[in-house]
Order: C-alpha cells, then structure tokens, then sequence
C-alpha cells in the first residue's frame, strides 16, 4: 500500500513539472513571438502598433533594442516625456555603447519638456568624453545665439486657427481668397479612410478655406483637388503667381500605381500639374526625382525660376538637406544644388520657403534651436546663402515648429507646431510679426563722471581710457563739458577705467560686467590736483610727529598686552596638560580590556560578574575572584576612583531594597579596602531597584535566574588622575 502510495505522488509531481516547464517555455515563446512582431512593426515604422508591445517586453526584457526601439517610438510619435523616460534609461545603462544619435534625440525629448540645462548637459558631457572639441565649441556657440535670441522676446502674436482638429493640419499657405494646407483625410466614413501606421492617422490630403472665414472650424474647408489628392500622402506645395501650375508632395504613386524602393516603402516625390479647364490636370512627377529617396517640399523664389525642396538624397550633408533647381522658361530643369554647409547639417532641414526678398525659411534640428525643429532664416549675399538665424519665441519652441509661410509687406503669415497647448497633433498657427529679428551679443555700458576728489567739482574733458584685463587700451573718450562719457562693453568681463588731465594725478576703476542686458556700470572717478597732493603730504608730516607720542602710549598698550598673552599662555598650558592627561587615560583604556565605555559612562568590566543571593549582602566566593580583577586594575592605576553600584531585584519595598543595596555596596568595599584600596578612592552606592536590567510587571512574572541577573553589583570610573 506505501508503495503504491509513492508511486502516485511520484507521477503526480512528474505532471506538475512537466506542466510548469511548458508554461515556461510557452511564455518564452509568446514573448519571442512579440518581441519578433514589434520589431517588424518598427522597421515599417509602425510606431504607434510598436509601443504597447515593447512596453508589456520591457516589463522583464531591458535589452538595449528594446529599450532603444520603445524610445524612438515614443520619440517619432512625439510623446516626448515618455521617450524622455526611456533614452534616460538607454543613455544611463548602454550609453557606453551608443552612438551620438540617442543622446542628441535625448537632449531633444529634454528641450520638449523644459528641462534646458540637464538637455544641455547631456551632449556637453557626451561630446567632453569622446574629446570632441569641434562640436562642443558648436554647442556653445548654439547656447550664446540662443541667449541672444531669447534677449529679443516674444517676436511674434499667435492664433491657434478654428480649422485645426485632434489630427494634423499642417503646410498652410494663403492663395489669392484662400488659405490651402494639409490636413489627415476628412471622411464621415472613418473607417473607409487608409490609416497611416506611423500615428494611425488618415493619410494626408490637400484643402481649401476661406480666409475670410478663418474663424470657422474645418467643416468650411474644402477638398482641394480631387484629381491631386488620392489614397496616399499630398501635403506641402509651391504654386505660381498666376495660378496655373503647382508643385506639391506625394508618396510614390501616379496613375492608380504605387511605386516603392527595395525595402517596400513608398518615398515622397514632387509632382507638378497644370490648371486647365478649371481642374489641376496634367500631373507628372518631375525628373529628378527618385525611387530610392525623398524628395519633398517645394517652394519657389520670387522669380519663380528656382525651385527649392528637401531631400535625402545621397550626397547630402545629414539625414535631409536643403536644394535648389533652376526651371528655364519652358520647364525645364537643371541639376539639383544641394544649399552646402552653411544651410545644411548633419540632421534634417526641411520645409523651405522663399519670401518676395529672397529670404529663405526653413525647419531644422541641426542649427541653434530651442527643440525639434525651429524655424530659421537665411539672407542671400552675392548669390548664396548666409549663416541662418533662430526666428525666435514663442514661434519657436522645444516641439516641431514648422511649414512656415509668410506675406513679407503684411509681416503675417502660417505655421505649424505640435506644441502641447495646441488641439491635436500638428496644428496651423496664425502669425502676425510684432518686432524685427536684431540679435546681438549682449552688451552692457560703463558711464560716469569725472570730478575733483577735493572740491567734489566737475572736470569737464578729462581723457578716459577703457582698458581690457591684459592692459589693452579698446576707446579712449574726452569727457563731455558736463563731464560725463559712457562706453559700450562685452558682459560678464573685466575692465579697467582710467582718467587723466594736466595738473591732476591719474586714477582708475576696475568694472566688472555681468548677464543683466543694457544695464549701465558706474565707472565714475575723482581726480586729486598734484598741489592738493603737496599739501596733504604737509599735513602729513605734522601728523607723524603726533604719531610719535602716540608710539609711547602704543607701547605701554603692548607690554599690558604681553602680561595678558603670557596669562593666556598658562591657561592654555594647563588645557593642554589636562588633554595629555585624556589621551594618557584613553590609551590606558586601550590597554585595558575590562575597561569599556556605556554610553558617557567608564566602567570596568570583569568576569564572573558579581550577583548576591536573595535577601543578602554577603560576599560570593566567585565574586571574590572579580573583586581581586577590580583591586588588581585599581592598584595598576593610583588615580582611579570608583563609585561602587549595587542593585536589587524588585521583591520587597523600595526603602529596604534601598537599604539592602546600600549594605552590598558597603559590602564590596570593605573587601577592596582590606585588598589595600585606600577608601577614599571607592564611593559605594546603593541602587535598589530603580534601575533593574530585566524588566519584572510582577515578582512572579520574571524566574530567579531573571531575578539574579538584577542583584549585581557595577563598578563605575568617576575620576582618573
């Protein structure tokens, strides 16, 4: 019967291991299952499908890919403080092993959140450690660019448009009586509408709205063209002044076909159509176009014989860059000329647009910006392209601000952000500009007077120097008749101010500026005659002979001084002697492994300890050994003192368990007195039962053996000579 007992546990146990194991290995295979199926779906950028799979994976699996592929999902969908989260994670576990591009998008995803200075740190740092000096010299060319756009303030008056929904609206740009943008498909059938998996919106098509009804939500707005807009992306586009051709972006895709590059994607493409018949017809894509890249984003010039657009074309100097293509008189075009270096960087430039002077607008990551992309503008000099600036605040912010349009001679125009204040994803911001963009280093400026330190008189046309902090003269100033003058200086440096006339001495005045823009330093000076100066010297010397007597009465003050030195000498000798006499006392201590410290408290510990019997005050036999330990340390150390502590346990009333220690006290000093311990050197103290070690609610609450270990007897050091 036991066997078969065993027998049917052993098959049972069998079962719910084999049962285990396969639910082990089944999860090990759902969660290789998903982690298969979220990396397909982000190498198709399906970001918004991608995201709650690797957040249910990173629950136990921190791989650097998916921790990586989370982040930049989160990142290309724009949930920036969830992305925020994660490259925090990344750049802190793997960042030894990360390229530049997840700190960048890290800082980025900072900038978005307000968190400027660590956004900052995070590639001074990175670029410090790999010593990349060329880029933290960008990087802090970029910080003093954008203090002085900061400096300007707010540039612009902004109205977040009524036609703006939960999905994106972007590109608008008005035509004649219209604003035209782009915008997620509108259909009352949503779900007929083609999802784009990067955000599960529409794809985008192109609409109409009149500028005259900008109040009116998007249910004004109309569809452009329907022979432009299909089942695919159209968005961005440059059209003539006459109306009759446009230029825009589309996916690959003409004439009901869909052309992809090898990895299935379908590319963006400009195409251009005519106005005939009072329908956009004849839609070609243009030449220099391609299947393997995109190309995007057209704008044209104010001659309309240069077409600018964006693309990731090879050649280029980062992941989009800015070009231009000449169109001659009969449409034809020449080769694309990427904008170089000055306009084009290692990250993306985008959404180019030309103004009546020739100005071009641009979005770029790569340039001095507050975030994402920001808009910039670019002057041309002599036929190319200056160094572009920051369009400043609150146009730009740390989230996407882009697909800038303007009327240069009304000063208003559009853009897009999704800003978090805004409705949705993208939306179309109005613009009116308030004040030119004139950035400037931050100065500050160094004024002042010139007068006499005697009279407290002005000294009109007094030479003033401004000198830097290695002795260069920058300005020489003559002061004004009122005898004022006033320099313009660099902040946050060191200078000096000097001032000189004829029959005066010279004076100077060191100034230092600080952050606070325009703010004025005084470099006010006096100026002292050299007659004024022969005088004092006179009065001078009368004054040293005062001195002299003074001398004497100083040195009876000295000697009383020395008397009072020499006392506090003997004081502090006596400190002294009386901290020697500590350090002796704790190295004795040392030596001594009886002696041990209870809090403030010296006591000598010895074995056996000393315990009395119930009720009784004699010496034990084995407590005599301990006793004989105590007299052997007191006699080693003439200068010690005891008090002698006895205790009792808590049976009897507290005035005879007082009594009753007292006696045991006595008691043990009596033996040390007859081992030769003079008495005067033991104080016995009885105790009772105030400070019992095991606490008892009642006698009977606590054993004898409980009850001993109360009746002891301690032995405290009280002084030590």
């Amino acid at each position: 019967m036991t066997n078969l007992q065993d027998s049917t546990r052993k098959q049972a146990m069998k079962k719910i291991i084999y049962t285990l194991l396969f639910l082990v290995c089944a999860q090990s295979t759902f969660a290789q299952d998903d982690l298969k199926r979220a990396n397909t779906y982000f190498d198709r950028a399906f970001y918004t499908d991608a995201i709650p799979l690797y957040e249910e994976l990173a629950k136990t699996n921190k791989s650097s890919v998916v921790v990586k592929n989370l982040a930049d999902s989160y990142y290309n969908t724009y949930q920036l403080p969830n992305a925020a989260k994660w490259y925090s994670y990344l750049t802190s576990v793997y960042g030894e092993n990360l390229d530049e591009s997840y700190f960048f998008k890290y800082s980025q995803t900072l900038k978005a959140i307000g968190e400027y200075e660590e956004a900052t740190e995070i590639l001074m740092d990175y670029y410090s450690s790999k010593n990349d000096t060329g880029r933290v010299k960008i990087l802090q060319q970029h910080l003093k660019h954008l203090e002085n756009v900061d400096a300007i303030g707010d540039r612009y008056s902004l109205v977040n448009l009524a036609l703006n929904t939960g999905d994106s609206e972007f590109g608008a740009m008005k035509v004649d009586s219209n604003v035209v943008y782009a915008a997620a498909k509108k259909t009352n059938i949503p779900l007929n509408a083609k999802k784009y998996r990067w955000n599960n919106q529409n794809y985008l098509d192109m609409y109409t709205h009149p500028m005259n009804q900008l109040a009116l939500g998007d249910s004004i707005s109309t569809d452009f063209s329907s022979s432009i807009n299909t089942k695919m992306h159209e968005a961005t586009f440059a059209i003539t002044k006459d109306g009759q051709t446009i230029y825009f972006t589309r996916n690959n895709y003409l004439k009901g076909k869909r052309g992809t590059d090898g990895d299935k994607i379908s590319r963006l493409k400009i195409y251009r159509a005519t106005w005939e018949k009072n329908k956009w017809q004849n839609i070609t894509e243009l030449p220099f176009n391609g299947d393997d890249f995109s190309t995007e984003h057209p704008a044209l010039d104010a001659s309309e014989s240069t077409l600018y657009f964006a693309s990731d074309r090879p050649g280029g100097f980062g992941s989009l860059d800015l070009y231009s293509v000449s169109i001659s008189a009969n449409s034809e075009y020449g080769e694309p000329q990427n904008l170089g270096k000055e306009i084009n960087t290692e990250r993306k430039e985008q959404f180019p647009f030309v103004d009546e002077s020739n100005n071009l607008y641009f979005s770029s990551n790569g340039h001095a910006g507050f975030g994402l992309l920001d808009v910039f503008v670019s002057k041309s000099q002599n036929g190319k392209y200056q160094k572009p600036d920051n369009v400043g605040k609150p146009l730009n912010t740390g989230y996407d601000d882009f697909s800038f349009s303007m009327n240069q001679s009304a000063k208003e125009g559009f853009f897009a952000s999704n800003r978090p204040d805004g409705k949705g994803s993208d939306d179309i911001y109005r613009f009116l500009e308030t004040k030119p963009l004139v950035i400037e280093d931050c100065k500050q400026y160094i004024a002042g007077i010139i007068t006499d330190k005697t009279t407290k008189e002005i000294i009109p046309f007094a030479e003033v120097n401004l000198v830097d902090s290695e002795g260069t003269i920058i300005e020489t100033q003559t002061a004004s008749e009122k005898a004022e003058f006033k320099f313009t200086a660099t902040c946050e440096t060191e200078y000096t101010v000097v001032s000189k006339k004829t029959d005066y001495q010279e004076n100077s005045k060191k100034v230092v500026t600080d952050k606070e823009r325009s703010s004025i330093k005084d470099g006010s000076l006096e100026l002292i005659t050299f007659a004024e100066i022969d005088k004092q010297e006179a009065i001078a010397l009368g004054k040293a002979k005062e001195e002299e007597k003074k001398l004497a009465a100083l040195a009876e003050e000295e000697r009383i001084k020395e008397v009072k030195r020499k006392k506090q000498e003997e004081i502090k000798a006596k400190e002294k002697a009386e901290k020697e006499h500590k350090e002796r006392v704790e190295k004795a201590i040392e030596k001594e492994p009886l002696i041990e410290r209870q809090g403030k408290r010296l006591v000598i510990k010895a074995e056996p300890k000393i315990h009395f019997d119930y009720d009784l005050w004699y010496i034990r036999l084995k407590s005599k050994e301990t006793l004989d330990k105590i007299a052997g340390i007191l006699k080693k150390h003439p200068g010690m003192e005891l008090e002698i502590g006895t205790h009792t346990d808590i049976r009897g009333n507290d005035k005879y368990n007082e009594e009753l220690s007292q006696k045991r006290s006595n008691s043990v000093v009596e033996y040390l007195v007859e081992s030769g311990i003079d008495k005067k050197r033991l104080t016995p103290k009885g105790y009772g039962e105030t400070l019992t070690i095991v606490k008892c609610k009642t006698e009977e609450s606590c054993t004898e053996e409980q009850h001993e270990i109360n009746r002891r007897c301690e032995f405290v050091i009280v002084d030590w000579k």
